[in-house]
């Protein structure tokens, strides 16, 4: 039950790896690319939800491991 949190983690990020990966290799043009702009609202948003999704994880496997679902 302890790998739970992780794998919940993955799977909503899943969707935005796969975002990426058809902006980038699939979807052509200049109207899909980001601005030097746009990286200025990305960048701090993507750190946000990496410290987000991992403070998450540990407290989603804290309160299983202290409910004894860790078992």
């Amino acid at each position: 039950m302890r790998f739970l949190p992780y794998i919940f983690v993955v799977a909503m990020v899943v969707p935005l790896g796969i975002w990426v990966v058809i902006n980038n290799f699939v979807v052509k043009g200049t109207s899909t690319s980001f601005g030097a702009f746009d990286w200025y609202m990305i960048g701090p948003g993507a750190v946000f939800m990496v410290v987000a999704l991992s403070l998450l994880a540990r407290w989603m496997d804290k309160m299983i491991q202290r409910t004894g679902g860790g078992k």
